[in-house]
């Protein structure tokens, strides 16, 4: 494992806690000020809890025997001093396997049994139900046992063909697979339809979750892999064989699953050791090994510089011995420099502007109600120290103005509430749009099509509708929220100029993310629908699946928009709100101050002391305010 790596991940990790850290010291903050009120309170921990549960998440996508465990071994667990994961001759994952570390569970391996296929549950539910999956002990401390236990990853069991095929498991029609039909009727398939394993390794610890997607069979037959898993990697490695190049299959599986949906991806050209050929020198080996890189970039349509060659064998083998020349030969390094310097900083650099915008925003309006207190304070100061000696009359008058200037502030606080009201009816509007209600009838709509349809076309047609259909009403509520933006942007407006208080951020309602979620499910539905190999008869169980694992995936959807509608509404005028009680305290104090005084002269002089201490308690918190605000800067 590359120091450089470690080191990267560690900063990360260390960079996200102390990040948590200071939402929680401005939560504490807020709360020493005036009470924090529930929301925010919510809204704080949110993000807090993002931060320390957030992972970085690289996926490992290729065909049978690129390599890709050997490669993950090389990258990650060179440091065992043998290989962790599987990936003899013959004897590699055959699940997707996912790599992570969860510190309220014992060190495990969970496996799915295969024929959970059958099933609706999508892998996302099944992942909440313990009692579907197999579960070994692992011990982190004995390599040997840690090595067999993991050897379970490669086995298989036999099957019927034809409950193979109705599992989407095997392909009659596919001359290659043929010879694997048993007499008695049986083929080979995975024992396990997915894995997870629970390691308390330094760089899963510290956040990185590391995914062994293994196969085209199995990306085509798991749809939530490429609906959800994969989309949701903050980076993809694509490998393929140097000495093959891009096969067919290669090419497929990087066009249906890789290039359109990763957000970071790039192409490892794997066992580059197979082209050192002794007979030539190294410029000539170096010379053959770029015109594979170029070509494979020109075929995936990628720049150069994201196609990478190594030898992953070499690398673990250089590793382990600790041989820097053949470790150099073998490529790694420059694979484990663009993790280290590009994959980890760009995730980083991501999460932590989403957490900055959101808490950023929080801050200003902090900093804004506390300048708006201090120079209230500092106001009323310099009022009663220019009465200070005057006569009652001119009090009484000084008590006049001020009365009238909040009645006329009732007034408009009255107007805000009344706006309140409008904007929490149409939110009700809102909300219904993405009620799960609401979903759960599109969803029941689209599964009777379906279910009345005996052609693979109406099969295909009832997904496409059904896509439509969400699309559709998602629309309708994304304008619905911008016209309700609108509508508070003009009270807030009106709010700064009739009362020339400080303006103020009008919190946003954004369901960008969610509508781009969804199109991208609709653009996944229709490159479904027109492939022609989900045109098939016997592709009736796949399009089924792929109807369950599009319904999983735009109810997370719906359910997310839901919940960051319910949010803003409860906020929307939260901020204008907290002013008016603000303000109207304010005035309140100010009056009952007056009277006191007007009733006691000796009091004016006791209330200009209390004044100066609450100036310097406002100045000490504008301080500490000022130190947490610098954790989120930059």
């Amino acid at each position: 494992m590359s120091i450089h790596l470690e080191q990267e991940v560690a900063d990360y990790s260390e960079r996200r806690l102390r990040l948590a850290t200071a939402i929680t010291e401005y939560a504490d903050w807020l709360d020493r000020q005036h009470g924090i009120d529930a929301e925010r309170t919510l809204r704080l921990a949110d993000t807090a809890a993002t931060l320390r549960q957030d992972r970085l998440v690289v996926a490992f996508v290729a065909e049978f025997s690129r390599g890709k465990t050997e490669l993950i071994n090389a990258l990650f667990f060179a440091d065992h001093g043998q290989r962790l994961l599987p990936s003899d001759v013959g004897r590699t994952t055959m699940c997707p396997t996912e790599l992570l570390y969860n510190p309220d569970e014992p060190p495990s391996l969970c496996l799915l049994p295969i024929d959970t296929r059958r099933r609706e549950e999508s892998l996302a539910r099944l992942k909440r139900m313990p009692i579907e999956w197999c579960r070994v002990p692992l011990d982190a401390d004995d390599p040997h046992q840690l090595q067999e236990s993991l050897k379970k990853l490669a086995e298989t069991r036999p099957m019927a063909v034809v409950d193979a095929i109705e599992l989407g498991l095997w392909h009659g029609e596919d001359d290659s697979v043929r010879h694997a039909l048993r007499p008695d009727g049986t083929v080979e398939v995975p024992a396990w339809r997915y894995a997870m394993v629970n390691y308390p390794h330094p760089l899963l610890q510290a956040g990185l979750t590391i995914l062994d997607t293994p196969g085209l069979n199995a990306l085509g037959t798991e749809p939530e892999l490429t609906l959800s898993v994969i989309p949701s990697a903050h980076a993809v490695m694509f490998l393929l064989a140097t000495d093959s190049g891009v096969t067919r299959s290669d090419l497929e599986i990087w066009q249906k699953h890789v290039h359109r949906h990763a957000n970071y991806h790039v192409a490892v050209l794997n066992k580059i050791d197979m082209l050192w050929d002794e007979l030539k020198n190294d410029t000539e080996v170096r010379a053959t090994i770029e015109r594979q890189a170029e070509e494979t970039a020109r075929v995936l349509k990628l720049p150069r510089a994201s196609v990478f060659t190594v030898s992953a064998q070499k690398a673990l083998a250089a590793k382990i011995r600790g041989d820097d020349e053949l470790r150099l030969r073998s490529g790694i390094d420059a694979l484990e420099y663009l993790l280290a310097h590009q994959i980890v900083p760009a995730r980083r650099d991501m999460l932590f502007h989403a957490v900055g915008r959101e808490v950023n925003a929080m801050l200003d309006e902090s900093r804004v109600e506390l300048s708006a207190r201090l120079k209230r304070t500092s106001d009323e100061l310099i009022q009663l120290t220019q009465l200070s000696g005057k006569n009652r009359e001119l009090i009484e008058q000084t008590r006049a103005v001020l009365q009238q200037e909040k009645e006329a502030y009732d007034a408009t606080a009255e107007q805000f509430r009344a706006t309140r009201r409008t904007l929490q009816a149409r939110g009700k509007d809102l909300l219904e749009l993405l009620s799960e209600e609401t979903l759960d009838g599109i969803l029941k709509s689209g599964r009777a099509r379906m279910e009345d349809s005996w052609t693979t076309h109406g099969l295909t047609h009832g997904i496409r509708r059904l896509s439509e259909d969400m699309g559709a009403r998602f629309q309708h509520a994304s304008g619905l929220a911008d016209n309700m933006l609108g509508v508070l942007e003009q009270a807030y407006a009106r709010f700064h100029r009739q009362h020339r208080l400080p303006k103020m951020q009008v919190p946003r309602l954004d369901l960008g993310a969610y509508r781009n979620r969804l199109e991208t499910l609709m653009a996944e539905t229709e490159a479904f629908c027109h492939d022609p190999a989900n045109l098939l008869l016997e592709k009736r169980f796949m399009i089924r699946r792929f109807y369950a694992g599009l319904a999983e995936e735009a109810r997370k959807t719906f359910n997310l928009a839901r919940m960051e509608a319910e949010r803003w509404l409860r906020i929307a005028l939260d901020p204008i709100m907290t002013r008016i009680r603000e303000h109207k305290h304010y005035l309140d104090t100010r009056l009952a101050s007056l009277q006191r005084i007007l009733e006691n002269m000796g009091t004016l002089h006791t209330r200009m002391t209390q004044l100066k201490q609450q100036i310097e308690r406002l100045r000490r918190d504008k301080t500490e305010l000022a130190r947490i605000g610098e954790a989120f800067a930059g």
